[in-house]
């Protein structure tokens, strides 16, 4: 998932190397990087300036390839339960902060199965440390 940190120069060299260097600048002047790049599709890519219908299905594939989702959105029933974890799993990778940058999929799995479960956060915990320290020292003085 390498795709997640790349800058906008990276998503324009992707986007010449599947074929569309036409289109480089679109996705340039957007400011599209790799976490902005998983909300592209045929909904946006007109937006973007991508208006040929084929390249808008082509450059679709190519990102649903790329993020490893398997099926297509409008394939599903609003009513169906959503299935791609994967999918899922990306949209909240596309946030930005310190807990999502760290989020691996294996984590997000276990979240799922259990959606009140606390997230674990390590620098958290020794931040909370280093305050208790601190509260310590205030008591002693």
């Amino acid at each position: 998932m390498e795709f997640l940190n790349w800058d906008t120069e990276d998503v324009a060299n992707w986007v010449e190397s599947i074929g569309f260097s036409k289109y480089k600048d679109c996705f340039t002047e957007n400011f599209i990087n790799g976490k902005k790049l998983i909300h592209v599709n045929c909904n946006n890519l007109p937006k973007l300036g991508v208006t040929d219908f084929r390249d808008i299905l082509a450059i679709s594939a190519y990102v649903r390839e790329l993020l490893e989702i398997t099926e297509t959105p409008w394939n599903n029933s609003i009513a169906d339960p959503r299935r791609d974890t994967m999918a899922l799993f990306l949209e909240v990778k596309s946030r930005t902060g310190r807990w999502t940058n760290s989020l691996t999929y294996q984590q997000f799995l276990y979240y799922l199965e259990d959606p009140d479960a606390e997230p674990e956060d390590d620098e958290n915990k020794d931040e909370n440390e280093d305050e208790d320290d601190f509260d310590d020292e205030e008591n002693q003085q």
